[in-house]
């Protein structure tokens, strides 16, 4: 059996070209694109650390969701990568089934054998359905028992809006019916889970990497325009995640971007448009300029900051200063910073006292409510007071 290598170097080598979307350009004219007479169908933004909710329409409502699908089979790949299951260079040959898939590809050939990162590499950044369908078969003996366990994930994660079929997001022609579903909320979490993976982070920013098999030698090319610099929707705070088209689905993206110390995603549905303004593209880069725009991250707490002093019985000093052990960061509307309070909730304490020991908690609240709860650590040490002490205080 031969055996194919992708050179995984994922620094950001831009490409002139632009990938096939993954299925496939053409007309998205489906009953559920562009319903919102905005450009989109679904649309749904989140401050990724604290998950709040910066914008919402039709967020719950699930729809087609074509690529976007394999974040989540992906996700499952490196949980079993993560708990030693399998591993990066585990082996995996191609099914005949896997050498027949459609739309955009590595053109495996039935028994040839890749290692699970190549893979992984082809299915997040070439959005390649022939990958995405042999990572199934390895860890689930069939697509079609991966999409139970790409089911149980999403009731895991506590997706409701989400029903799985397939690895890969393509239309089913024999049964149009039986097509992934998802709805904004839930890919924006799917989004989340799967950049948690460090290797997964980098895939999703990477535009292009070269790979060869056989007579395919254009490279694995990323049909993300907005992590592209030669893409005319290139977004430069773009971070990923992953784009899906079908012509039910229309133009999707759960796209993520980072600007200082804020990271947000942003879920487009249903667009009508592959590139420009009216594209997924470019209502989510409008999307996160609104948000990035209104929005901000604030240290209301700084590490290290004394929050109070703690009671210290039978000790040399009476109290100890007692510090935040972490800071506390919450998202804030530019302009309404103010309001932040600091109450110290103390431990009993009793000598001796460690530098470092959590004597408490701080509790941050803002607006009347509670946006933060940390340790609070003694500053210094107390020791303990002599015995005597006691009876000659003197």
């Amino acid at each position: 059996m031969k055996r194919c290598f992708v050179v995984l170097f994922v620094a950001a080598i831009a490409s002139a070209a632009f990938a096939q979307e993954e299925e496939g350009t053409g007309a998205a004219k489906g009953a559920q694109v562009n319903t919102t007479g905005k450009g989109y169908t679904a649309a749904y933004v989140i401050d990724a650390g604290s998950r709040r909710v910066l914008f919402e329409e039709n967020a719950h409502v699930p729809l087609p969701t074509a690529s976007m699908a394999k974040m989540m089979t992906c996700i499952i790949a490196m949980e079993r990568i993560q708990s030693g299951e399998i591993k990066l260079d585990t082996p995996v040959t191609a099914s005949a089934r896997a050498s027949k898939m459609g739309g955009s590809q590595i053109f495996a050939k039935e028994g040839q054998v890749f290692p699970m990162q190549t893979l992984l590499a082809a299915t997040m950044i070439r959005s390649a359905n022939d990958a995405a369908e042999m990572i199934a078969e390895k860890l689930g003996g069939s697509a079609e028992a991966f999409a139970d366990l790409m089911n149980d994930k999403a009731r895991a994660l506590g997706l409701k809006e989400t029903t799985f079929y397939d690895p890969h997001g393509l239309p089913n022609a024999a049964d149009p019916k039986r097509i992934n579903v998802s709805s904004a909320h839930d890919l924006a979490v799917m989004g989340q889970e799967l950049m948690k993976y460090p290797l997964m982070r980098e895939y999703a920013k990477t535009p292009w990497i070269p790979f060869t098999n056989a007579t395919y030698t254009s490279g694995l090319t990323n049909p993300n325009h907005m992590i592209n610099p030669k893409s005319k929707d290139y977004y430069g705070d773009a971070t990923g995640i992953k784009t899906g088209y079908s012509g039910p689905a229309g133009y999707c993206i759960t796209a993520s971007a980072k600007r200082g110390d804020m990271e947000v995603i942003a879920v487009v549905m249903g667009a009508r448009a592959p590139s420009g303004p009216e594209s997924s593209f470019g209502i989510a880069a409008r999307l996160f300029n609104d948000a990035f725009a209104h929005w901000r991250q604030l240290v209301a707490l700084k590490k290290g900051t004394v929050v109070g002093q703690a009671a210290v019985a039978d000790g040399q000093a009476k109290t100890v200063n007692a510090v935040a052990a972490m800071d506390v960061r919450t998202l804030v509307q530019r302009g309404q910073e103010g309001g932040i309070t600091v109450r110290f909730v103390p431990s009993n304490l009793t000598a001796p006292v460690r530098a470092g020991q959590q004597v408490g908690f701080a509790v941050v609240n803002q607006g009347g409510q509670q946006i933060g709860r940390v340790p609070a650590m003694a500053q210094t040490a107390v020791e303990k007071q002599p015995w005597w002490k006691k009876f000659w205080p003197f």
